[in-house]
């Protein structure tokens, strides 16, 4: 059944409690999309498939370079329909069908950014440009963290912010342009020095997990007082991708994640092979 009149009241009331101290979970991220589908309408799912479009990027990015196609990545398309959608993109948001389209581009200019990067500031000023308030902010929340941390990343091991960080928002530019500690942002973002001191923490599962917590500070922030509201709906979505993430993980797991993600920035950047459609 589809929720009428925005009444959201039987939906959220059948959702079990969750609390960042969860290490077991009674219900997974895909048995609640599975959920949601029982529930919602159709634009109301289009908003929660915009969560899950970073997967769909990731499993693009295989496929372009003739990879398998990665079974445990929760997608809105099947590998199936991505391998047509590079063909021939139809159905896929439009910042992925302009990306495979000027991939196909003859003239298309050379660029030393690593595709993920090029795919992902498409996506990110998507999702800004989304209607959904919520959607923008917590896009805006999670782009600027991102950005924050990898140009901390930039600065440790002498890489160029500028190449790396994504978006032309004043945040941004603070951090290509600033040498101050903190890129002066810390009066008009307050997560800013959390961020920073989190940075310095030598636990690198735990600096992890406290970052993933900034998210949940966040979204509760974003609903106070909004208790049946899609708003409610789609916080609890992204909580709960949060749990499920520690949930599978192990300290050691943790680790070794955070070390592959500072390997990547140790890196020349440099992204040698071309993909072929």
């Amino acid at each position: 059944m589809n929720i009428a009149g925005g009444n959201y009241y039987c939906l959220i009331a059948g959702l079990p409690e969750i609390s960042p101290d969860d290490k077991k979970l009674s219900l997974s991220v895909q048995e609640l999309r599975t959920y949601l589908n029982d529930y919602l309408t159709k634009k109301e799912t289009d908003i929660i498939n915009l969560f899950f479009y970073p997967n769909d990027n990731a499993q693009i990015l295989r496929l372009l370079q003739k990879q398998e196609p990665d079974s445990d990545l929760q997608t809105v398309f099947t590998a199936s329909q991505l391998e047509d959608e590079i063909q021939d993109p139809m159905f896929v948001p439009i910042y992925i069908k302009e990306y495979l389209l000027d991939l196909q581009k003859e003239d298309r200019e050379s660029t030393n950014r690593l595709p993920e990067v090029e795919l992902s500031e498409r996506y990110w000023n998507f999702m800004l440009s989304q209607k959904e308030k919520l959607v923008r902010k917590y896009a805006e929340f999670s782009l600027n963290v991102k950005n924050l941390i990898t140009a901390l990343n930039c600065r440790k091991y002498h890489l160029d912010i500028e190449k790396e960080v994504i978006g032309d928002s004043f945040f941004t530019k603070q951090l290509k342009t600033s040498r101050a500690k903190d890129f002066e942002l810390s009066d008009d973002y307050p997560y800013v020095d959390k961020v920073l001191a989190l940075f310095e923490k030598d636990n690198t599962a735990e600096r992890e997990y406290r970052i993933d917590m900034l998210y949940w500070e966040f979204l509760d922030e974003m609903t106070e007082h909004k208790y049946f509201t899609f708003d409610n709906v789609i916080a609890f979505m992204l909580k709960l991708m949060i749990l499920e993430r520690w949930s599978k993980m192990t300290s050691e797991q943790g680790k070794k994640i955070f070390r592959e993600l500072l390997e990547r920035f140790k890196n020349e950047f440099q992204f040698d092979k071309t993909f072929d459609i």
